[in-house]
């Protein structure tokens, strides 16, 4: 294609720069990497070794800042033949219309997530279901797109899952993040925090918040935020809809396949989807039925570099990883010869 932009989220900023420039520069573009202004450094370091190893100069390219300075610029180059974006939909969307105001270059976009994890009452293993779902809310204080932030449980085990839940979500509170042994760290800023807190205040007007919900210092200091357990959340509510990307669960009971199918897909979003179920027929059946680019069957955010990733609707289109992402790096070209 030519040059390739990348711009790449503060949650997992060295992940998600070689996800793009790796697969851009093995496709014979060059990269022009924006990192998020708040983890700047890991992409530069990125750099530095990029010429250590003898990439040639300018095939490589950091250009820091902030997203309405730096980003803007990218996508709205004429030099820039394609621009590939990873965070929030709504900065998903100005690339886009950044792109209609230039030259139409190509934009792919891998964006906002509100992933359902659907606990059935015919699970071989419920502390292992409860242990994963866990993990994948309280991973990197929820800060992950493909975050699990909707539980959805048969009604019949609702009350016997939530408290495996409560239980998880006591043994996964914030500390110092140097400590080896942490299993969350702080928020990624004062900004972030702040808005987390927001989403947890208006979820106390309507829902039984059963376990954290409280902004607590480690040290004396920090950003932290208590993993947080909401139970029986409207499923239209703001919490239930709106990704919050910090360590906030809602729980939604269920009484049938149907039930739990319309709520899971009932959403903007559609990057990843769990599922838990003793019947390979279920889950065979239902992993068709979920709108989600990714769906992991009795484990949550199942992921390899021989895959791709990507998700639907206002989650973005273009996959990350495997050869697939290859795709968005190259141009189809025909050519008729007469000899």
């Amino acid at each position: 294609l030519g040059v390739v932009g990348a711009v790449v989220p503060w949650n997992f900023p060295l992940d998600m720069a070689t996800w793009k420039a790796a697969a851009a520069l093995a496709a014979g573009n060059s990269v022009v990497l924006k990192p998020a202004e708040q983890s700047p450094l890991s992409a530069l370091r990125l750099a530095e070794l990029a010429m250590e190893a003898g990439l040639p100069e300018g095939v490589f390219n950091v250009v820091t800042g902030y997203g309405e300075t730096a980003g803007k610029a990218l996508g709205m180059h004429n030099d820039v033949d394609c621009l590939a974006f990873t965070g929030s939909t709504p900065v998903g969307k100005m690339f886009q219309q950044y792109a209609g105001q230039s030259n139409m270059k190509q934009v792919w976009l891998e964006t906002g997530g509100k992933s359902p994890n659907l606990i059935f009452a015919d699970t071989d293993d419920l502390d292992a279901a409860a242990a994963m779902a866990a993990f994948g809310i309280f991973f990197n204080q929820g800060e992950v797109c493909s975050a699990n932030s909707r539980l959805l449980v048969e009604r019949s085990i609702h009350q016997e899952f939530l408290d495996r839940m409560i239980s998880q979500a006591n043994a996964h509170q914030p500390d110092d993040p140097l400590n080896p042994a942490a299993k969350m760290g702080a928020i990624v800023s004062k900004e972030q925090h702040q808005r987390i807190m927001a989403m947890i205040e208006d979820g106390k007007t309507y829902a039984d918040c059963v376990v954290g919900g409280e902004a607590v210092q480690v040290n004396g200091k920090g950003y932290f935020v208590q993993p947080t357990i909401f139970n029986d959340v409207p499923p239209d509510s703001l919490i239930a809809k709106e990704e919050i990307f910090g360590p906030v669960l809602s729980v939604i009971p269920f009484d049938s396949e149907d039930e739990a199918m319309a709520m899971a897909n009932d959403s903007i979003y559609g990057l990843a989807a769990s599922l838990w179920t003793g019947s390979l027929s279920r889950a065979h059946r239902l992993s068709k039925r979920l709108h989600a680019g990714t769906v992991s069957v009795n484990t949550v955010d199942a992921l390899s570099p021989m895959t791709p990733f990507g998700g639907f609707k206002q989650s973005g289109y273009g996959r990350d990883l495997s050869l697939h992402a290859l795709d968005k790096y190259t141009a189809l070209k025909t050519t008729w010869i007469k000899y």
